[in-house]
């Protein structure tokens, strides 16, 4: 379901030569939902204030040009990074483009970022490093998983469907000796595609994945990527630390592959933990529902008897979740279902959870019944916020322990603990 407005900003340090910039940012966007916010911070010994409005009206008409609304805002401010923070906040933008430029300004902009992000809410960050820019026919995606990658892949989506163009998922298994007799580590690659699979699952994206084992990281990723025209990247957490990028592994894929690079940080990764949306009040245990459509209709009860939602929107919540299961069924292995209500101007992300000791029917192919179910609603405008809530929920239901002591717990409280203590190891 397409938000009803996207705000970007894309701060622009010269808006005479960042059209490939503008040109990604429109294409991030969805027409007629998406605006731009090109952005300028004007400082002393900077070019005259006529001559940058000038170029900054002409990266507009490039968005407009894709059907996509464009704002030009020129910003004065000593601390570039702070200024571009605060202009983000203040349009209440939830993705920010910018340019791959120079080291030390790309780490201050993150890191300003990241002090704000109690007051700024969710932003996102993209950074591009042009090596030419068109629309892709083959979009390469290597992931370890996190919460950051599984921004990047839907990201990446975003663009596939707006080019029709090839989307692949890589992952490497990290083996010192590589022996494909080895059942070990046949098991393992087994293992990462299954979890990259049940993740785009829950993203609703299908698209090819690819296992490669190697000792190493960065130079298979590299050589697998000759041919394609981006590569998508999570970034490494010493992002959210405030720490240098330069010599991670993100940092260094950038550098070596041929083509251009899209790099993405999830915003909200540490304000949303698992724990903060499934707790004892929103927990039920031993729910026998003869169906998913039941099931989904319980939960929502559940948060309206909880205070949770008013009453008054209950058959507006019942309605959405419904519309989703519908068009995009939410089962997704590991006898688990993520049912999801994108609602408009909702403010945050809340949830309810049932354990079903028989299990219930969510219609999958291989007919596994579902035993946890994870209710989620969210904002429709900004529905990448709870990305990183299903990159904890992932983690939590292959567990190799997790869903059986889930069964076993007699209270809601011991659900909520065991959440609470699995999400404080994984974070």
């Amino acid at each position: 379901m397409p938000p009803s407005q996207q705000r970007i900003l894309v701060p622009m340090q010269d808006p005479a030569e960042e059209g490939d910039l503008v040109r990604l940012a429109a294409s991030l966007a969805s027409p007629p939902w998406g605006e731009l916010h090109l952005t300028h911070i004007l400082v002393s010994q900077g070019p005259p204030v006529a001559q940058v409005e000038a170029q900054l009206r002409r990266a507009a008409q490039i968005a407009l040009d894709m059907d996509v609304g464009a704002i030009v805002h020129l910003e004065r401010g000593d601390d570039v990074p702070t200024a571009i923070v605060d202009a983000a906040a203040r349009w209440n933008c939830s993705t920010m483009v910018m340019s791959w430029s120079e080291e030390g300004q790309r780490e201050a902009i993150l890191a300003a970022a990241s002090r704000a992000s109690s007051t700024m809410g969710y932003l996102s960050i993209l950074v591009f490093k042009n090596r030419g820019f068109q629309p892709a026919r083959r979009i390469c995606v290597p992931t370890g998983g996190g919460s950051h990658a599984m921004l990047g892949i839907r990201f990446a989506a975003d663009l596939r469907e707006r080019w029709d163009c090839e989307l692949e998922i890589l992952r490497v298994a990290r083996d010192d000796q590589c022996r494909w007799d080895d059942p070990v580590l046949r098991r393992y690659c087994e293992q990462l595609h299954a979890d990259t699979e049940l993740q785009l699952r829950m993203l609703g994206i299908h698209a090819p994945v690819t296992i490669l084992p190697s000792p190493a990281i960065v130079a298979p990723v590299v050589q697998h990527a000759r041919g394609c025209d981006l590569v998508v990247l999570g970034a490494t957490n010493d992002w959210r630390q405030d720490e240098h990028l330069a010599g991670s592994i993100p940092d260094d894929i950038a550098n070596q592959v041929d083509c251009s690079v899209l790099m993405v940080r999830a915003g909200g990764v540490d304000r949303v933990a698992l724990n903060s949306i499934f707790y004892e009040n929103t927990i039920r245990l031993d729910l026998h529902p003869p169906d998913k459509w039941q099931a989904i209709g319980m939960l929502v009860d559940v948060l309206v008897q909880e205070r949770q939602i008013p009453e008054s929107e209950r058959d507006r919540v019942l309605a959405t979740a419904f519309e989703r299961e519908r068009t995009r069924p939410t089962a997704m292995g590991h006898g688990a279902a993520i049912p999801h209500a994108p609602i408009l101007d909702f403010p945050g992300i809340l949830g309810a959870m049932a354990i079903c000791p028989d299990g219930v029917d969510f219609e999958t192919r291989d007919e596994e019944p579902v035993h946890f179910i994870f209710l989620l609603l969210t904002s429709q405008e900004n529905y990448r916020n709870y990305i990183p809530v299903l990159s904890q929920i992932a983690s939590l239901i292959r567990s190799p322990t997790v869903p059986a002591a889930l069964l076993e717990c007699e209270t809601p409280s011991e659900v909520a603990d065991l959440i609470r203590r699995t999400v404080r190891r994984r974070l």
